[in-house]
C-alpha cells in the first residue's frame, strides 16, 4: 500500500474537512441510510490514501460528488441493500430547547418531504441546496443535461411547496 506524504495527508485532510459533512448528506440523499452515506465516503478516502492520489484541484468537488455517487450506485448495485430508513439531518447545536423542538419537527417534515421525491428531483434538490453545486456540476455529477437537472430540481421544490405550504425561513 502506498502512503501518502504527510504534507499531500494534511490536503486530503482539508478535503475531508471542506466536503465531509455534504458529501455524506449526497450519499444519503442516494441510499436513504446515513451509516452507508459514511461508509461509502470512508471507502473514498481510503482508497485516496492507499492510491497516493488526490483529486483533482480544478473540478474538485465535481469530482468528489461524482465519485460519491458511483461509490453509492455501486454499493445498491452489488449489494442490493433494502432501502432504510434515512437518517436526520445534522442539526446545528443550540441552547434553545424551543428552537430545537421546531427545527426538529422542520427536520423532520422536510425529510419526509424530500423522501417522498422522485429519486431524480430529490438528488438535484440535496445537491444544488446543501451541495453548493451549479446547475452545471450538478448535471455533470447525474449525468445528465444541464436543463434536464435545471428542470428536475425545479419540480422538486414545487412538489416540497406543494407538500409544506410556506414555512418560516
Amino acid at each position: 500500500m502506498k502512503l501518502l506524504p504527510a504534507t499531500e495527508s494534511r490536503t486530503l485532510e482539508g478535503i475531508w474537512r471542506r466536503y465531509g459533512e455534504r458529501l455524506i448528506l449526497y450519499a444519503a440523499t442516494l441510499l436513504k441510510d446515513r451509516s452507508q452515506a459514511e461508509d461509502v465516503l470512508h471507502t473514498l478516502f481510503v482508497r485516496f490514501l492507499s492510491s497516493g492520489t488526490l483529486p483533482p484541484a480544478e473540478g474538485e468537488a465535481t469530482y468528489l460528488f461524482t465519485a460519491v455517487r458511483n461509490v453509492a450506485l455501486n454499493d445498491l448495485r452489488s449489494l442490493k441493500r433494502a432501502h432504510r430508513a434515512y437518517s436526520a439531518l445534522l442539526e446545528p447545536v443550540t441552547e434553545d430547547p424551543w428552537a430545537i423542538a421546531q427545527r426538529g419537527e422542520l427536520w423532520l417534515r422536510l425529510e419526509t418531504a424530500l423522501l417522498e421525491l422522485p429519486p431524480e428531483e430529490r438528488e438535484a434538490i440535496v445537491l444544488k441546496i446543501w451541495g453548493e453545486v451549479s446547475f452545471a456540476h450538478g448535471a455533470e455529477i447525474s449525468g445528465v443535461s444541464a436543463k434536464t437537472f435545471e428542470d428536475r430540481y425545479y419540480k422538486g421544490l414545487g412538489i416540497l411547496q406543494e407538500k409544506l405550504g410556506h414555512l418560516h425561513e
